[in-house]
């Protein structure tokens, strides 16, 4: 398949995707059951038998950031190995529960009250998601899981199929004992017709098993008897979740009855609209419907619907003219025109009334024209770009492309998938041809509008002006690129496209995006538009309030530059070509900042450059004086985060230069660097949907968690600290340790100074299972403990940098450092990842993640083993 790439896609066609949150199914399919706000009980970091009630404040997989009620600050909490329990938990079990320390002497006598609430109006965390730890039904799905399948004609029948692949929570079914009459099917997991192994056993007759093919070759009895005991047998291997298939328990009664006329969309053509007949009656909730033509091999063609009241490709007579769909007459009508009337005479039946079919809700916040991607209904193993092509009520009209076909789809398919799905779970997608030019649009001429007959939805040309300070965080070449001016045209799509040229001109444009991103309801006279932002291969996306108005462009514009810490006058409705207004040019740059955020220099850096190592005299000079107190190490190291979140906003010592600018000579150093390696990357990018998921990394990083919070976290999975050694092991950490005093940073090491930071290479004929962490971290820090490894400081208080110089360092991850400092992953958040993480959410393949999961197990070790090691 071409590269294909939605954003440029969208832009082209000026038109944007249906909004991902309208897909229930891929949000089921996302959802783990915790979500921001719940409340949990939480152990102490410093005594886990002692609880408080904690608030999540972020979720990632099985990472939560919560927050003690009454605390000011959170922190991140793996609930995988952390003790975390419901609300009400400690209550039931008689444990002990009472907030830390601090929290107490703050808030006194009145955090009983605190606790009363938060147990009274507090959403909790249901056991079955902390059971799951934080995994989505999508990662708890396996290959050669078991389900039951129901029949697609009766309810009752049901038959045992084998997950063969799971895409997204997209299933490739293989039914059991099936040989060439029946092939594979896809279907989404969230589907009614799927059922967890042992469902029929359990609800007993009618339920039966029933074999779906044209011939039944089970209909012995010890021939059922041993498939479905081969088929238990098979299902010990990958047993099957009871809470991960349900099927639809909140169904209505229906008041269909048997021989009633309706009209049903065709079952496998899914573009007309035909004659239908209630033939069957199940149960209160269950009926079929066939088509007229095919009322007779119905159960060979599938020309038919098993429905409940709620179904949505049933209607009343008459809905497909009233509508303006198509519609096909049935066989037995040899007139030119249908009328329903004359065919019910003829066919001597009653039509349903309208009160059975239910009150479907029509839809909203999709338009025409909007793109999506949709399953092919004739070949299931096909999704395609599509464009919704037309509305009516709960039903779109969805045109494939580029095939052009058209079929009908309800608004809550499970054939139907956001922009970008198939990009994220790496599933092939037709895409249209995108090399055909279109004719240039006719020039139209512009007509002048007076502010008195102006509409308040339209906008005139707004600005850049080149010359006026571009701020931190925007690169003036990128922004000399831009066209002139945006408009005239409609007051929403000129905005949007505005920030979309500023987005696209910044150093960091996801970064930017989230600083603009805004969270609850707009402000009067605002409304939110969703902007994206393309970084290589990954998309971001985020909503943010722009002007309803145009007599707020100007101010709105003036806001927007301040909060780029730019010249007010960068952007805006008003052009500047020879002097700013604000004498940008020549007044100090630091008068934009407006002390939003704290100004300074990377760590290390002198006028936007690296320091030059020092010579051999000084060095010996600075071992001569007294080493730093602890205290103040640990000062320096906060001063040295901030200055690394910092570094990307130093305000330019002269015009269109800054440390981190591409005009720097630094930066054209990396870009050299990086270009070398290039085709050799891993797959290293954040998928879900189509979106980015929140950089958990950054976060962790801005928390500050001291060696003590990390201690706490790792010490049930770490194994516990060797208490004797021989004397061999005893002098090597000895001289490791009086080697460690030097105080150098990794990056400082040389070849012939630390060998062994060049030797890590392991053997990957050996691939541990996660059950084998324990025992494989205890081998390799042991190993590693006695090769006699030089850490100048603990890797709790690794920078980024040093964190890609470690890693820049070793044989086999050293191909990942470069995507790793992208992700802007430090000392705390390194030693935080674990296997699944790395390979769930950044995408790592198998043989790297090994790698680095061998690198960060090793770590762990150190960071436990740190003081006693330093101590000697």
């Amino acid at each position: 398949m071409a590269d294909f790439d939605w954003n440029n896609y969208l832009e082209v066609n000026k038109t944007i995707g249906v909004p991902e949150e309208l897909f229930s199914h891929v949000e089921t399919s996302l959802y783990n059951g915790i979500k921001q706000g719940m409340l949990l009980e939480v152990c102490h970091k410093n005594n886990p038998d002692i609880y408080w009630i904690a608030e999540i404040t972020m979720v990632c997989g099985h990472l939560l950031r919560i927050k003690f009620i009454g605390a000011a600050a959170d922190f991140w909490c793996d609930i995988s190995n952390t003790k975390v329990h419901p609300l009400g938990w400690c209550g039931k079990y008689d444990e002990l529960i009472e907030p830390p320390d601090e929290i107490n002497e703050k808030y006194g006598d009145t955090i009983i009250d605190m606790m009363k609430k938060a147990l009274m109006d507090g959403q909790s965390v249901s056991i079955e998601a902390l059971n799951n730890k934080g995994l989505s039904p999508i990662d708890r799905i396996k290959v050669d899981m078991k389900v039951e399948v129901q029949n697609v004609i009766d309810p009752y029948r049901y038959w045992i199929a084998t997950v063969c692949e799971n895409v997204g929570g997209r299933l490739l079914l293989r039914y059991d004992g099936a040989d060439d009459d029946l092939s594979q099917f896809w279907i989404f997991f969230s589907n009614p017709r799927l059922s967890s192994f042992g469902y029929v056993t359990n609800k007993g007759s009618p339920w039966q098993f029933k074999y779906p093919g044209k011939v039944n070759k089970f209909s012995c009895k010890n021939k059922l008897s041993t498939q479905l005991r081969q088929s238990a047998e098979e299902s010990i291997k990958e047993p099957t979740p009871a809470d991960l298939f349900q099927p639809n328990q909140n169904l209505e009664s229906h008041n269909f009855v048997s021989g009633m006329k309706l009209e049903a969309l065709d079952p496998q053509d899914m573009k007309f609209i035909r004659p239908a007949t209630v033939t069957k009656v199940f149960n209160n909730f269950h009926f079929l419907i066939v088509i007229d033509d095919h009322a007779e091999d119905y159960e060979d063609t599938k020309m038919a619907w098993l429905c409940d009241s709620m179904h949505p490709y049933i209607f009343p007579i008459g809905w497909a003219q009233k509508n303006g769909l198509s519609f096909k007459s049935p066989k037995i009508w040899k007139e030119e025109n249908f009328d329903w009337d004359d065919y019910l005479t003829m066919t001597s039946s009653v039509p349903a009334p309208d009160y059975c079919f239910g009150t479907k809700t029509p839809l909203k916040d999709i338009k025409v024209n909007m793109k999506l991607e949709a399953v092919n209904p004739q070949n299931h193993e096909e999704i395609h770009v599509a464009n919704v092509d037309a509305i009516v009520e709960h039903m779109l009209c969805v045109e494939l492309l580029p095939i052009g076909e058209k079929y009908w789809f309800a608004q809550d398919s499970d054939l139907l998938f956001p922009v970008g799905w198939c990009d994220s779970n790496d599933y092939a997608l037709h895409i249209p041809d995108t090399t055909v030019q279109k004719e240039p649009p006719k020039p139209i001429e512009e007509k002048v509008v007076s502010n008195e007959s102006k509409s308040d939805e339209w906008c005139d040309r707004i600005f850049f002006n080149y010359k006026c300070y571009a701020g931190p965080s925007i690169s003036r070449n990128k922004l000399s690129q831009l066209p002139k001016h945006v408009g005239p045209g409609p007051l929403s799509l000129v905005l949007k496209e505005v920030l979309n040229k500023i987005i696209s001109a910044s150093y960091k444009p996801a970064k930017l995006l989230k600083d603009w991103e805004t969270e609850g309801p707009p402000e009067d006279g605002m409304r939110l538009e969703m902007l994206r932002a393309k970084l290589k291969t990954s998309t971001y996306h985020a909503y943010v309030p722009i002007a309803r108005s145009w007599r707020q462009v100007a101010s709105f514009c003036h806001a927007a530059c301040r909060r780029l810490q730019a010249c007010p006058s960068l952007f805006g409705p008003t052009e500047y070509p020879n002097m700013c207004p604000n004498n940008c040019q020549n007044v100090d740059k630091s008068t934009f900042h407006n002390g939003t955020e704290r100004r300074g220099r990377p760590k290390g850096s002198l006028n936007g450059r690296r320091k030059k190592r020092k010579a051999a005299t000084e060095k010996k000079e600075k071992e001569k004086e007294p080493q730093p107190t602890q205290e103040s190490e640990s000062n320096k190291d906060v001063e040295s985060i901030e200055s690394e979140h910092s570094a990307g906003s130093t305000p330019p010592s002269e015009q269109g230069t800054r440390p981190n600018s591409p005009d720097s000579v630094e930066y054209k150093r990396t870009q050299r660097r990086k270009r070398e390696p290039k085709n050799n990357y891993p797959k290293l990018e954040m998928k879900t949907r189509g979106a980015k998921l929140p950089n958990f990394a950054l976060q962790m990083k801005e928390a500050h968690w001291n060696k003590k919070d990390m201690q706490t976290i790792y010490s049930n999975t770490c194994v516990k600290k060797q208490t004797s050694h021989d004397s061999d092991s005893e002098n090597e950490t000895n001289e490791s340790s009086t080697n460690s005093r030097d105080a150098k940073n990794i990056s400082d090491v040389s070849d012939s100074e630390e060998p062994e930071l060049k030797k890590l290479k392991f053997n990957t004929s050996y691939d541990p299972l996660p059950s084998d962490n324990k025992m494989f971290e205890k081998d390799m820090a042991m190993s590693w403990m006695k090769g006699k490894l030089k850490l100048s400081s603990n890797p709790l208080d690794w920078s980024v940098d040093d964190v890609y110089a470690y890693l820049s360092n070793t044989e086999d991850c050293k191909l990942i450092a470069e995507k790793m400092k992208q992700e802007e992953i430090d000392g705390q958040a390194f030693v935080m990842l674990d296997l699944p993480v790395i390979k769930e959410f950044l995408h790592m393949k198998k043989e790297f993640a090994l790698h680095l999961s061998k690198h960060i197990a090793m770590m762990r070790w150190y960071i436990i083993n740190f003081e006693e090691n330093s101590e000697s």
